[in-house]
């Protein structure tokens, strides 16, 4: 083996081992090692920073070419302002596992590193539930406060609930509830409410065949479009010794 030959392996573990330690996505053990044999690192992609700081992205050249990378990364590495100085930061782009693929490092480098502006949102949610056998309209007002992929709030919202007739009568009982919210987007740093967990106390009582005495309500909230969701649960009322499902529609 001539002295070239002895000098680019020296090159090549001294790189392998560089890129080892400064990337921040690496994989398990097993994992790495396969997909540094199957996939091994062929090119580089570095962003330099205002701040003196570096980005490096390593790839495979038969999965990724450097200029879709570099338009599909630009526009996230310029709004991630969060990198520390002075340092390099590096990781490892691949398609064959959920760590290293190209959202995964997105959503993570936008998480970490990117800068957001948190957002309150009020809304009306109107909608209607089968509470045990009754339809029993809602409508309430919410507040929300947005962070990167899942937000929280609160909620107070009148169960409207209309017992049988009596005499000809029509009476109508308002069940007040204060919620708390958590909404979250799987896999996303922007949040739309797309799943969201309802917790409710019942804040005054009518006594009736639906609530009475203490009562909580849990429910699961899903979007299935802009402003329509889908919703089950669970209401424990009589102080919290009678349970029944609820299920419904929100809008907004």
């Amino acid at each position: 083996m001539n002295k070239a030959n002895i000098i680019t392996i020296i090159f090549m573990l001294t790189a392998a081992c560089s890129w080892a330690q400064e990337v921040e996505n690496t994989l398990p053990k097993n994992h790495q090692q396969w997909l540094d044999r199957q996939w091994a690192i062929t090119d580089t992609l570095q962003f330099n920073l205002p701040n003196e700081s570096k980005i490096l992205f390593y790839f495979n050249n038969t999965e990724f070419s450097a200029d879709s990378l570099k338009a599909i990364l630009t526009p996230l590495i310029k709004r991630s302002t969060r990198f520390p100085e002075f340092e390099t930061t590096a990781f490892r782009l691949a398609s064959n596992f959920q760590k290293t693929s190209l959202t995964a490092v997105k959503n993570n480098i936008d998480r970490k590193y990117g800068r957001h502006i948190e957002s309150i949102e009020l809304g009306i949610p109107v909608g209607l539930d089968f509470t045990r056998g009754n339809f029993t309209p809602e409508v309430g007002f919410r507040a929300h406060l947005g962070l990167p992929g899942y937000s929280i709030g609160a909620a107070i919202t009148n169960t409207v609930y209309f017992p049988q007739k009596i005499e000809g009568k029509i009476d109508v009982m308002s069940n007040w509830f204060i919620n708390g919210e958590f909404s979250w987007n799987k896999g996303s740093n922007i949040v739309n409410n797309e799943q969201t967990i309802q917790i409710g106390y019942l804040l005054n009582s009518h006594p009736s065949e639906l609530f009475k005495g203490t009562t909580l309500r849990v429910i699961y909230r899903h979007r299935i479009s802009d402003h329509l969701y889908i919703q089950a649960g669970v209401v424990a009322t009589d102080d919290l010794n009678t349970y029944y499902p609820v299920l419904g529609v929100r809008f907004w």
